[in-house]
């Protein structure tokens, strides 16, 4: 077993303290032995949902959300850890560093305008270097590929030629985005979430694996049979259903980034 230091991030946080209940963020350090920073991890988030259990107060409508900040191997355990991602931050490795927030409704007058003022220009996130780069492309993927199966079936529908050149050329460009996507992601995973591995994020790695082997296949069948769609015949009928079964993966890998981008991750 090795040993560990966690630094976690609390965003949201309804407590209850002295009758009254606030929102508030907090940061927490702890120590831990574990196999890997994955274990460690896991088992600071489940120390923290033991300490918090009685204090929270959110509701599922409006949940709290956990960040990693930071895992770091250490030779021996120290009553504070030093956070590079906080700018060298000294956190001591037991209770909470609370930030008490202003209540949203006082603080909100146009939802659609982000809390204190204008977002950050282009130019600033690129000198900070905080360009999501993997939410950029993943819309790409995320597009092309029903776009593609919308011209599919409008050649069947029509017999157009025009509409199956599109078809082929759209899902060629939709196959060719997924690896950028696939491996942004991974690396923001490891950016993030310290490359924590939880059944969330185990399972976006299946499902993007296997939207790149349905989109990659019917990529290859089509460019070395361009006439399959227009032979009608059995061969066809699986081809089809080959392209909407890139449909379902892409959908819930969709849903799964939704909810860690919108309602954050347990382990």
């Amino acid at each position: 077993m090795s040993k560990y230091e966690v630094c976690i991030k609390g965003s949201n946080f309804r407590i209850k303290s002295d009758g009254k209940v606030k929102t508030k963020n907090f940061h927490a350090a702890r120590s831990v032995e574990a196999r890997d920073p994955s274990d460690a991890v896991q088992k600071v988030m489940a120390g923290l949902r033991t300490e918090l259990r009685d204090s929270v107060s959110n509701t599922a409508s409006n949940p709290p959300k956990v960040d990693v900040v930071e895992v770091t191997e250490v030779y021996y355990f120290q009553d504070n850890m030093v956070v590079e991602n906080l700018e060298n931050k000294m956190l001591p490795c037991k209770g909470f560093d609370w930030q008490e927030l202003e209540e949203q409704e006082e603080v909100v007058s146009n939802p659609m305008r982000p809390i204190g003022g204008r977002p950050p220009s282009l130019r600033v996130r690129l000198r900070n270097k905080d360009i999501h780069y993997h939410s950029l492309l993943i819309h790409f993927t995320n597009g092309l590929y029903p776009v593609a199966i919308f011209f599919m079936l409008l050649y069947l529908v029509s017999g157009k030629d025009s509409f199956r050149h599109t078809y082929f050329y759209i899902i060629t460009l939709a196959t060719l985005s997924v690896p950028f996507s696939y491996i942004t992601g991974i690396l923001q995973w490891r950016k993030k979430f310290q490359g924590m591995m939880i059944e969330i994020f185990y399972t976006k790695i299946r499902y993007g694996v296997l939207m790149f082997l349905l989109g990659a296949g019917a990529t290859i069948w089509n460019f070395f049979s361009p006439e399959i769609l227009a032979q009608g015949s059995l061969l066809t009928a699986v081809f089809v259903i080959l392209n909407l079964a890139i449909l379902a993966p892409l959908v819930y890998l969709g849903h799964l980034g939704g909810i860690i981008v919108y309602e954050g991750v347990e382990s």
